[in-house]
């Protein structure tokens, strides 16, 4: 293993361990009530209603439509072909892969722990449970595993920055937009959010440390 894979590697580890923590505290205190969070809960709330108004709600539900996990689903597998059509088989399969298990293990926590949305402050109806945020899961996952996988597309280290903050604003937008509507607690998307960011880094992960290291194979699949 080279030393710029070496670190990459860490990198991806500190991201797995820290968000995999949060998620971890987070989902303990839900599961306990959630009277610890309430508090938190409630400044965002109380924040958000001071800047909420018809045309900042209309942006946020066009954000939350473009944003939800069927239409960033539709887009990763079109982005999957794309790299597909390039012959990178391997990335292709690490996305496919990252973006499948955001989806499994967000729609298993939500139906394992059940946690009813907020009633008072939603803008739109919608069912289902509420811990925690599709959106903020699937936004996450797919903006931070398109970044890795078309960082370097572009030729210069312009066109990376701004593919990067790109795919973070995306992810904040999408995030921000289901605690302004009233769709979640605050939580619940910082919870979707840590998920996101633990499945894709895990990811990628298990992709470089036990296939990467098997260059016969990568040579393999992308010549397929």
């Amino acid at each position: 293993m080279n030393l710029t894979r070496a670190i990459k590697n860490i990198f991806f580890l500190l991201v797995a361990v820290f968000s995999g923590l949060t998620l971890v505290v987070i989902t303990a205190a839900v599961s306990a009530g959630g009277g610890e969070l309430a508090p938190f809960n409630s400044a965002i709330e109380t924040a958000i209603s001071i800047i909420r108004n018809p045309p900042l709600s209309s942006l946020m539900l066009l954000v939350t439509n473009i944003g939800s996990p069927f239409v960033l689903t539709a887009l990763s597998i079109i982005l999957s072909i794309i790299l597909l059509s390039k012959r990178d088989t391997y990335d292709t399969l690490l996305y496919a892969f990252s973006m499948a298990i955001s989806i499994i293990t967000f729609v298993i926590m939500k139906d394992a722990l059940s946690v009813p949305r907020p009633v008072d402050t939603m803008l739109l109806e919608l069912t289902g449970w509420s811990f925690p945020s599709g959106h903020a899961t699937v936004a996450t996952a797919f903006f931070f595993v398109t970044g890795y996988s078309f960082f370097n597309w572009p030729k210069n280290w312009t066109l990376k920055i701004f593919l990067a903050t790109l795919c973070v604003i995306g992810a904040l937008l999408v995030s921000f937009s289901r605690v302004y509507l009233g769709a979640h607690f605050a939580v619940d998307v910082l919870a979707g959010m840590a998920l996101g960011l633990l499945t894709v880094s895990f990811s990628i992960l298990v992709f470089n440390i036990f296939l990467s290291e098997r260059e016969w194979w990568r040579r393999r699949v992308r010549s397929l």
